[in-house]
């Protein structure tokens, strides 16, 4: 059995609150473009990798009409992701002694940067020492719940649907996966799939 987790809201906290206010400081309305699970509009762009980071800023300025730095914006973006709480680390790495781990998300150059070079540098670790594959929507072109991006995951990973179980804040990503042929569970917000797990890191029954 391979574990596929999502990034965003299950693996790393988010404040989408924070991320707001700081785009109204720039005087950029970003509401329109921030969805619930997946992003609108050019984000949707960045987060397929059709726009690099200086096209995304570019377009935020074209929108604004203020001549606002890459730095400023990149800034404001960075502040949708909190960070990886220590135990939701610890369990990963309990995990991965006993099955192969996956990460699967919806997310962009900006974020994932910030993942291998914050959140999963945790005592001199690297994002390999998490995960035996990544799998991101900004290298793959394609973003959940389209089913080309599990595709993706059982060709990367080697492993037939049936035999992945994937972790996801959405339902309607969950729901996916589970048509595509994969095993899914609802991970809310806040850590709580933790309790999927033992202490040792092994699937409850």
């Amino acid at each position: 059995m391979t574990l596929l987790f999502d990034f965003g809201g299950v693996l790393v906290d988010l404040d989408k609150e924070r991320c707001i206010r700081n785009f109204q400081n720039l005087g950029f309305d970003i509401r329109p473009y921030l969805g619930t699970y997946v992003q609108g509009g050019f984000f949707a762009e960045f987060e397929r990798g059709e726009l690099s980071v200086a096209g995304f800023c570019q377009k935020i300025r074209e929108i604004s009409g203020r001549d606002l730095t890459d730095e400023a914006i990149v800034s404001a973006w960075q502040s949708f992701l909190l960070d990886v709480p220590v135990e939701r680390l610890e369990m990963l790495l309990k995990i991965r002694r006993h099955y192969p781990v996956a990460v699967l998300s919806n997310t962009n150059v900006v974020h994932w940067d910030m993942a291998r070079h914050d959140y999963f540098t945790y005592q001199g670790r690297s994002v390999s020492d998490f995960f035996d594959h990544v799998f991101l929507s900004c290298e793959l072109g394609v973003c959940k719940p389209d089913s080309p991006i599990f595709q993706a995951v059982c060709d990367g990973t080697g492993c037939p649907a049936e035999g992945i179980l994937f972790f996801d804040d959405s339902e309607v990503n969950c729901e996916a996966a589970r048509k595509f042929g994969m095993q899914a569970r609802i991970a809310p917000a806040g850590g709580a799939w933790l309790s999927y797990f033992d202490e040792e890191g092994r699937l409850c029954e």
